[in-house]
Parts: C-alpha cells; structure tokens; sequence
C-alpha cells in the first residue's frame, strides 16, 4: 500500500513533467564543411593574429588567379549561439578577413560574407572558414 504523501508526491512529479516542454535529445554534431582556409581566432577576439596574416595573403596569392567566388563564414561561440554578442563577433572576424583579401588584390565582388554566429558543427569554435560560394 502506498501512503498518501508518496501518492502525492508521485502526482505532483507527473504533472510537473507533463508541463515542461519535450526537448528533443540531440545527437552528436556534424562534421563541418571542408573549407579552402580555416583561420582560427582567440575567444572573444576578431583581430588577425600575424599567422593568420600570412596564411591569407599565401590564399590569395593562388586564389586571385582564378575566378571562382568565394563565401567567408565565420564563427564565434558555442554550438547554436545566435545571439547579438556572437553574430556581431563573427561579423567582425569575416570583414577583417575579406578586407586582408581584397588588400592582398582579390576582388571584393567575389566574395560573400555570413556571420553565423556560434558554431553548428563539431569544429573549432572561434573560426573563419573560406569555401566555394555556390552563386
């Protein structure tokens, strides 16, 4: 026999449960993309590192001599952060690398830009990644 405060407790328990929402158990996170340059970036920072200098300039030595467009997506935060915080952060981190691009002579026009804010794959946090832009 079950006393009433067990019984009590046991129906509080279920509607409680009953009334938050059901939240779906997420898997793991995809890979992410193959990109042409991955740029990494220090937390909470948007300025280029010297390294990252070189890696572009080296980019855009080889990729100027084609015409293929480009689109910078950049990341700034934990999986699925869309906040202001990030979105601007990860604005601020593509315009610094499509401005090294287009001083190291690739033409503006060729590249678009997403500020994705934070990350929705397994890969770094605090990135830039260059890839083929479909259109």
């Amino acid at each position: 026999m079950i006393s009433r405060s067990r019984t009590g407790l046991v129906a509080i328990a279920i509607l409680l449960a009953s009334a938050l929402p059901a939240v779906a158990a997420e898997g793991p996170l995809p890979f992410p993309e193959t990109a042409l340059l991955r740029i990494a970036f220090a937390p909470n920072e948007s300025a280029l590192s010297p390294a990252a200098h070189n890696e572009i300039a080296d980019f855009a030595t080889d990729i100027r001599r084609q015409s293929s467009r480009l689109l910078i997506k950049a990341y700034a935060g934990p999986p699925h952060d869309t906040s202001s915080t990030a979105r601007k952060l990860s604005l601020h981190r593509a315009l610094a690398v499509r401005q090294k691009l287009v001083g190291e002579g690739v033409v503006g026009e060729r590249i678009r830009v997403r500020a994705l804010g934070g990350t929705s794959d397994s890969g770094p946090q605090d990135r830039v990644d260059i890839v083929l832009s479909g259109g």
